[in-house]
């Protein structure tokens, strides 16, 4: 096996990997005979086919398919062992028609990469970033998140068009195409001037929406959460969206009444509509803790990003969209990466931080956030499990090495190492704490 690596420039560059046939010859085989083994051939018993029919028959696919399996570990080992910062997968740009399965013996696979740069990252104490912290919640947060309750869980008419009192269902989508939100609308909370293009609409029909047009609507009406509009109304290419309708309806609110409780928090969660608020209060002043938490992040990411420049191979990465969404159109890749360019710059850098100061998440970071979590959902739901730590061990184990575990563990892994980027980038700027009221975080933003 002979792997090279081509460093074109910073942030782009080619791995290519030939494969003789003793690199490849033992797992063909292998395939082969549990091929002769398991196919059922017409005149043969179960697993009595010659192995030399087999091979005529299915040589070629198996052939293939362990050539991209063998090329496919050895990349992934390379890239490892190699330390080569790579920031996306790499891309096979080998076309499997250039191939003779039948007479060819060495095969090469290139597989493009981006790269991150290896260039130092500027942090201290000149970038400061003010982080807010929610202490309350008042009565007008709670009164508006109510209304949305109400609507949610109310009586509900199917319309054919839309009329001043209708609910409007569908789809927002922002200017480009490439960022959409699953909203809910209330002509009747459109400002009065702007409500007219809202009416006598039916399924199906589009209509532009301006952010003055949603300024009355909060997010428990709109049926987001609060960090979903903050991050939609930060993108660039936001406005004017495009709604397209797919229910229309006539809502009665549902009464404020222990059914309504209930419904909302479970059974006998709350009894009077006092404990209701609550309860409610509670749930807006989480999810405001949270979006605060996501607007430090956004002020993170854009004082840093203005401190340190981050290249991308655009030609490179358009490609590689183009080629892993076979259905979207050239515009469309277009169109979706410049909205995720600064998205991407951002998790790149981030990326930068954890390689360059030993920050890299261990297996067992992994494995020790899983048992933590799967100990607090036991806990938070009542179940009654075995709490020792050999039984925790293996259950976390058994759970991360199947399909949904493997999801997890990858999307854990992510986490944890985000969050270490940003504890150690914590630790060498300015960050500025103001403590404040839901109402008056709201009205900084």
């Amino acid at each position: 096996m002979d792997i090279q690596f081509n460093k074109i420039n910073p942030n782009y560059g080619v791995i290519s990997i030939t494969l003789h046939e003793p690199d490849y010859k033992s797992c063909v085989d292998k395939q082969l005979k549990h091929y002769a083994q398991h196919v059922r051939l017409k005149g043969f018993r179960l697993g009595a086919a010659p192995t030399d029919l087999i091979k005529k028959m299915y040589g070629s696919s198996i052939l293939a398919e362990e050539l991209d399996k063998v090329a496919g570990a050895a990349l992934k080992e390379y890239i490892t062992q190699a330390s080569i910062p790579i920031f996306i997968e790499p891309l096979c740009t080998t076309p499997a028609k250039t191939m003779d399965l039948q007479n060819q013996h060495t095969f090469t696979f290139f597989y493009e990469v981006g790269l991150m740069e290896e260039r130092s990252i500027v942090l201290g104490p000149d970038i400061s970033v003010t982080e807010f912290e929610i202490d309350n919640v008042g009565p007008k947060l709670v009164d508006e998140f109510l209304t949305g309750l109400q609507l949610v869980h109310g009586q509900s008419v199917q319309l054919e068009t839309s009329a001043l009192d209708a609910i409007l269902h569908g789809t927002l989508i922002d200017s480009t195409e490439a960022v959409g939100l699953d909203i809910r609308i209330s002509i009747i909370h459109i400002p009065e001037h702007l409500r007219a293009p809202f009416i006598g609409l039916r399924v199906g029909d589009q209509v532009m929406v301006t952010e003055e047009m949603l300024e009355r609507h909060f997010s428990t009406l709109l049926s987001i959460s609060s960090g979903q509009l903050a991050t939609f109304k930060r993108c660039p290419s936001a406005w004017p969206a495009i709604f397209t309708v797919d229910n229309i309806l006539r809502v009665t609110p549902a009464p404020i009444e222990p059914e309504l409780f209930d419904r909302v928090l479970g059974k006998g969660v709350a009894t009077s509509e006092s404990e209701f608020r609550e309860a409610i209060r509670k749930i807006i002043l989480f999810d405001k803790r949270t979006e605060a938490r996501h607007a430090f992040y956004a002020q993170l990411r854009e004082a840093l990003c203005k401190h340190n420049v981050v290249n991308l191979p655009e030609d490179y990465l358009k490609r590689w969209l183009f080629i892993n969404n076979p259905e979207a159109t050239l515009k469309k890749v277009e169109d979706y990466y410049h909205a995720h360019e600064e998205s991407l710059k951002w998790e790149i850098l981030l990326g930068s931080i954890v390689r360059q100061n030993g920050l890299a998440v261990t297996s067992s970071d992994v494995v020790d956030e899983t048992k933590r979590a799967y100990l607090d959902y036991a806990h938070n739901n009542g179940l009654q499990i075995d709490t020792s730590d050999a039984a925790i061990h293996a259950g976390t184990l058994s759970f991360l090495q199947g399909n949904e575990g493997s999801k997890y563990y990858s999307k854990l892994h992510n986490q944890l190492s985000r969050d270490k980027a940003i504890y150690f980038i914590k630790e060498q700027i300015t960050v500025v704490t103001e403590t404040v009221t839901a109402e008056a975080f709201d009205a900084r933003r």
